[in-house]
């Protein structure tokens, strides 16, 4: 497994003219960087546009982005959180399934709620305000896939957006 720090290596697999299972590609993605060698880093493996998903076409990394799914679509990443780092509280619009894959990570919600959850443990975070704290010495990567999903709507019938940065 590659460490936390290093490029992940991803492999892809396809069908030739025949229909025969091949291998697409073999190849390290570079992390993308956004807020400096002492912040967040990401690897976008893969976004499909839509789902159902046409398993003809290659799968597409997308280098220098921040993970956001899609409308209807789906997203394969990961996001490494440095240590002693909190990502400011946020919302995306998709229902996210995650596996802490190395370190621990703290998910603090909007009403001040905190678990902690460690390598080998899995998360569903279903479109609600929350904020990732490393408060360890290690990088946590977190895989994620990522499925676009319908606004929350509320009992009064507001709708909650987006929050791409709320302090």
């Amino acid at each position: 497994m590659s460490s936390p720090s290093s490029n992940p290596r991803i492999v892809t697999t396809t069908h030739d003219a025949a229909g025969t299972a091949i291998f697409g590609s073999d190849s390290e993605v570079p992390l993308f960087h956004p807020m400096g060698p002492a912040g967040s880093s990401f690897a976008v493996f893969d976004v499909r546009n839509a789902v159902p998903v046409n398993n003809t076409e290659p799968a597409q990394n997308h280098p220098n982005t921040i993970p956001r799914c899609p409308p209807n679509g789906a997203i394969f990443c990961i996001s490494n959180i440095a240590p002693h780092f909190t990502v400011p509280m946020h919302r995306t619009l998709s229902l996210d399934y995650g596996v802490v894959i190395s370190g621990e990570i703290v998910m603090k919600l909007e009403s001040g709620e905190e678990r902690t959850v460690k390598a080998g443990e899995f998360l569903i975070q279903g479109g609600v305000n929350h904020q990732w704290i490393n408060r360890t010495d290690e990088i946590c990567r977190i895989c994620f896939v990522t499925l676009s999903a319908e606004k929350i709507k509320l009992v009064d019938g507001t709708e909650l957006d987006e929050v791409a940065v709320k302090r």
